[in-house]
């Protein structure tokens, strides 16, 4: 009986490596898509990667090791396959380029397991408002901005600026997805109150830049 298991055992080793070594135990696959039009998109890259875990606490971070890299379909879709053994994590990651992305751009890949892992991007511009006091009055000149868009990336908070100086609102551009931006802001002066409301319409692939006079 003993013989019997040692022999059983022997023969167990050798299938379990054969399969552990030719087989493939991570799979993603997915869509990457608009999703207000919900159309796929095309040709964006993306990789899988994996990361050791068996390191030692307080030692440098491990060097991620691409497994595969591919490029979405026509329709959107995408497939990737490969071999991690299990001391190391494994993920999927997107190169949005010159899109904005809701959402994370790399996700945990389960092995053993089909995954299926979505991405959604928009087309998007660069955005900067430039706010101008024009009719400055003195010190007490207040304007209160709040903003609001689609994929609500704008601060849901109000901004003021008092005084004369009020140059570069948003200094800098930064990626902004393609859409309407809704601008509301109140003008205080001299004891006197007045609001407005006005739209601007990011453009994708382009520098788009907002002015408010006051």
């Amino acid at each position: 009986m003993k013989l019997n298991l040692i022999f059983a055992s022997v023969l167990l080793i050798p299938l379990l490596s054969t399969c552990t070594k030719f087989g493939k135990n991570v799979s993603v696959e997915g869509r990457v898509y608009n999703p207000i039009t919900g159309e796929g998109i095309p040709n964006m890259p993306l990789k899988m990667y994996r990361i050791r875990t068996d390191v030692n606490i307080g030692g440098p971070p491990p060097d991620p090791k691409i497994l595969k890299q591919t490029t979405t379909d026509e329709t959107g879709f995408y497939k990737m396959e490969d071999l991690a053994n299990a001391f190391k994590k494994v993920y999927v990651q997107l190169n949005e380029e010159d899109y904005y992305l809701i959402g994370p751009n790399t996700y945990p890949v389960k092995k053993g397991k089909k995954n299926r892992v979505d991405f959604e991007i928009v087309p998007a511009g660069h955005y900067k408002l430039v706010v101008n006091n024009v009719n400055c009055q003195g010190p007490g000149d207040t304007i209160i901005i709040s903003q609001t868009d689609q994929f609500e990336v704008l601060p849901k908070i109000d901004r003021i600026i008092t005084g004369c100086d009020s140059d570069g609102y948003y200094p800098y551009l930064f990626k902004m997805p393609m859409g309407t931006i809704s601008t509301h802001y109140t003008v205080k002066r001299n004891g006197i109150v007045n609001s407005y409301s006005v739209t601007f319409e990011v453009l994708p692939g382009q520098d788009n830049v907002q002015t408010i006079n006051y």
